[in-house]
């Protein structure tokens, strides 16, 4: 079987506030499936392992395969649309002799429903709980966010094996032999583009040790619809809606507003500062990579290196497919948790 190189995202349960109880994640993902529905277990019956999607009326997850080990279980999470129609392009030959009217036509664009009994599938993510250790291979419309929902329902909602007032959270983990550092010596992050939902919207008070840098610049051309909705967010969020209005009604109309967000903090105690870059790296855990670069005592770096991950080719199902071999995604998983534990970089 050929193979692809995949990234392996590291996240961990976050406990220290309380919002998840008793044991680990993966031996609560097994109970949950446990757990009886109508008078069957959830793990006998794919329907009861599908959930709505948030904010996205008409899409579905879905738990599909799903496999438990010694100390671990894997699992793969499906995204779909029940009847949705999928965009073909239909090929033909030009023909030899053509009219220049002839010649500057486009292939005509078809729609197709999925066949009886399918569905398209939006995307695929995969994933392997190892206690409170949890690594997954994303798809872009299935990542940390979307498994954070999803277990939360599953744990919470579907089978209760958590209560009301939980929920599961998947903290990003800084890579200390990237960054040279400890995350108390980190100096700022930089966050470009949209602040996620996570960063609670709430406006500080202001204090001498905070440091809230905005930086915005003006473009033209094709962006504006694409950064508009982005940056009014951020600004927004830091100056509220009365001042951000203002701001904005100074702005040329052809112009689009790009924002950059410097998060940093001064302390004369380390850790005020260090209690306030771990909050701000929850809130920000699920920003995409690009759009973060930490800042350290030693420099400075990229999120997509500052976060805590790693490459590994996996087998595909076959050389022409984008399937991964299941067996091969646990295999390659487990051998980066070995890595990990063994460099020290996570402990148990």
């Amino acid at each position: 079987m050929s193979g692809k190189r995949c990234k392996i995202h590291y996240r961990r349960l976050r406990r220290d506030n309380e919002q998840f109880p008793g044991s680990s994640l993966s031996e609560k993902i097994k109970e949950a499936l446990s757990a009886q529905k109508d008078d069957t277990s959830i793990s006998e019956s794919v329907k009861y392992r599908i959930a709505g999607v948030p904010r996205a009326d008409g899409y579905q997850r879905v738990l599909n395969n799903f496999h438990e080990g010694d100390g671990y279980i894997f699992g793969d999470l499906c995204l779909f649309s029940p009847g949705q129609m999928q965009a073909l392009l239909q090929l033909t030959n030009d023909p030899s002799h053509a009219s220049l009217d002839e010649v500057l036509k486009a292939w005509a664009i078809a729609e197709s429903k999925a066949p009886d009994g399918h569905e398209y599938l939006h995307g695929m993510a995969y994933w392997v709980a190892i206690g409170d250790h949890f690594y997954q291979i994303q798809h872009v419309a299935i990542q940390t966010k979307a498994s954070e929902e999803y277990l939360t329902w599953l744990l919470r909602d579907q089978s209760k094996v958590i209560g009301l007032e939980h929920y599961v959270e998947l903290q990003a983990e800084f890579d200390r032999a990237q960054m040279g550092s400890d995350l108390g010596d980190v100096k700022s992050i930089e966050v470009g583009g949209l602040v996620p939902e996570t960063v609670h919207t709430d406006t500080p008070p202001a204090t001498a040790g905070s440091l809230v840098d905005v930086v915005t610049h003006e473009t033209l051309g094709d962006r504006i619809a694409a950064s508009w909705g982005k940056a009014k967010g951020v600004i927004v969020q830091l100056l509220g809606e009365v001042e951000a209005e203002k701001l904005l009604a100074q702005m040329p109309q052809d112009a689009a507003l790009e924002v950059t967000v410097n998060i940093g903090y001064r302390a004369k105690k380390r850790k005020f500062q260090k209690d306030f870059m771990k909050t701000l790296a929850s809130g920000l855990r699920n920003a995409p990579d690009g759009e973060l670069r930490i800042r350290g005592v030693d420099g400075e770096i990229k999120g997509d290196d500052a976060r805590l991950s790693a490459d590994m080719t996996i087998k595909k199902i076959s050389a022409s497919s984008n399937l991964l071999d299941l067996s091969s995604v646990v295999e390659q998983i487990l051998e980066v948790h070995r890595r990990f534990l063994h460099d020290g970089k996570i402990t148990n």
